[in-house]
């Protein structure tokens, strides 16, 4: 496994750098000159020609691309045009908020999905399974930002039960402090982004589960376990939950990666200080290396996330060798 996981970490160099290409490229393909894009018509030549020679678009665009690299390598991912500030320091800053809420998206979906999907497979063709389904494909098609505005208008402006905007504390930080009036705070916050969020997903999760579930109860081996007198929860979860994970982990995967890339519509409807607003933000006021730094970042946790789903594999199922 090791080996396995040292080439898959390798293999992750070519993935950077195909999105350090796309990133670079974001500033190529703005129409006209991009230093002008980023500075305005009313940019006098001087101080125009000194920002051109600033951001290196003076030179050739293989040296350009290759200087973008090297200034990579070594964690410079350049300078906010409008925040004044490293976009390094800008994307550690936002990025916890980010992963906060992608976590937490994805622990509501895997925590409620899976098990309805359970109920609706051990139910099949009965009320609870079609009414499972029927919320499921709702949720399939609600689109985030207008779930997002109903359930502000229900429980933050109706009802005034939960916040509708910001963030509390940081989650992990009140629960390490031991305050408990600072975790209510921070989970009052959450609780409308988290389930926005993980709506789609939570459907999804619900379905594949539902239908990974009815296919392997139809294998040998599970009428084999009921023959010898098994009960159903153990056949179940014993036998057919366990063989029927393999394409649950890959969608937890996918909805990882996705929650992260989601988290930007999410994130502006609810003004959670995350890296999807701070790109929305960005791409508004054209602050083109903001955005280039983002989009490696985000490349390289959706690498990290599906070497992980790799490695989950073998612990789903023994019979995966790694090689």
């Amino acid at each position: 496994m090791l080996r396995y996981l040292a080439r898959r970490l390798l293999l992750l160099v070519p993935v950077i750098l195909g999105a350090a290409l796309i990133a670079f490229a974001l500033l190529l393909l703005i129409p006209g000159d991009p230093a002008i894009a980023l500075l305005g018509q009313e940019v006098s030549g001087p101080e125009l020609a000194r920002f051109r020679h600033i951001l290196g678009l003076d030179r050739p665009i293989p040296v350009q691309f290759g200087l973008y690299v090297w200034r990579i390598v070594q964690g410079d991912f350049g300078r906010s045009i409008t925040l004044h500030a490293p976009v390094l320091r800008l994307i550690r800053s936002t990025l916890p908020a980010t992963l906060e809420l992608a976590i937490a998206s994805l622990l509501l979906s895997i925590s409620v999905g899976i098990p309805l999907g359970l109920l609706a497979a051990r139910r099949r063709g009965g009320v609870l399974d079609t009414g499972t389904m029927l919320l499921a494909q709702l949720g399939v098609s609600m689109p985030v930002f207008w779930l997002g505005v109903l359930l502000i208008l229900l429980f933050a402006v109706k009802l005034d039960w939960l916040p509708s905007f910001g963030r509390g504390p940081a989650l992990l930080g009140a629960v390490a402090s031991g305050n408990l009036a600072n975790v209510l705070d921070s989970l009052q916050h959450l609780i409308l982004p988290a389930f926005t969020l993980a709506a789609f997903n939570l459907a999804l999760l619900t379905r594949l589960t539902r239908w990974a579930l009815l296919e392997v109860l139809e294998e040998d081996y599970v009428r084999t376990a009921r023959a010898k007198g098994q009960t159903e929860r153990a056949v179940i979860y014993r036998h057919a939950l366990r063989n029927a994970l393999l394409p649950i982990i890959t969608i937890i995967g996918l909805q990882f990666g996705n929650a992260l890339g989601g988290a930007i519509v999410t994130e502006t409807i609810y003004g959670w200080p995350g890296m999807g607003r701070l790109v929305v933000q960005a791409i508004g006021q054209r602050d083109f290396p903001v955005v280039q730094g983002a989009v490696l970042i985000l490349a390289l946790l959706f690498s990290l996330v599906n070497v992980a789903v790799d490695l989950a594999y073998g612990l789903a199922d023994p019979r995966i060798r790694y090689e």
